[in-house]
């Protein structure tokens, strides 16, 4: 079986994120992918194999991650969904998860909790392709149980695999 590289779609909502998701994630291998609107994500999906995908709660064309998450569901192997926002709060985070997205996070990003989620959301998305749920059903958080990646300083990163130094 082919190695696949890991994969985040991001709606950044600006260009400073964009470029903060970018040199967070490129260094350690990672396929960087953005979309502005709720249809570009879409089109993304649909035509690339993304495994993670980090949205806005909220959508400037009025389409909000419920529809995202709806939309997705329907796909053969559809992206783990992170949502984020700058109001996260107890009662969407328990939305977001009842519902089946992977997680939420508060924004501004904290970096080593940014690359922790993600990781983890990669390596949820890569078992239920790979792993027991080959059809292609969407695979849930890992349990508590499961060895998490690491959480270091700011100067390796973390991938899918575990941690990558910058040698």
């Amino acid at each position: 079986m082919s190695k696949v590289v890991p994969s985040l779609l991001a709606t950044p909502a600006c260009a400073q994120e964009c470029d903060f998701l970018h040199n967070l994630f490129s260094e350690s291998g990672w396929e960087i992918h953005q979309a502005r609107t709720f249809q570009e994500v879409l089109t993304a999906v649909r035509g690339k194999r993304i495994g993670v995908l980090l949205s806005d709660r909220r959508f400037s064309d009025g389409h909000c991650w419920k529809d995202l998450l709806e939309e997705i569901q329907r796909l053969e192997s559809p992206p783990m969904l992170i949502v984020t926002d700058r109001l996260a709060d107890e009662r969407l985070w328990a939305e977001v998860l009842n519902l089946g997205g992977y997680d939420l996070l508060l924004k501004p990003f904290d970096p080593e909790e940014l690359l922790r989620v993600v990781s983890s959301a990669w390596a949820s998305w890569k078992f239920s392709r790979d792993g027991s749920t080959a059809g292609g059903g969407s695979a849930k958080r890992p349990s508590p149980e499961q060895p998490k990646a690491p959480i270091g300083d700011h100067s390796p990163i973390h991938g899918p695999e575990g941690i990558k130094s910058h040698a």
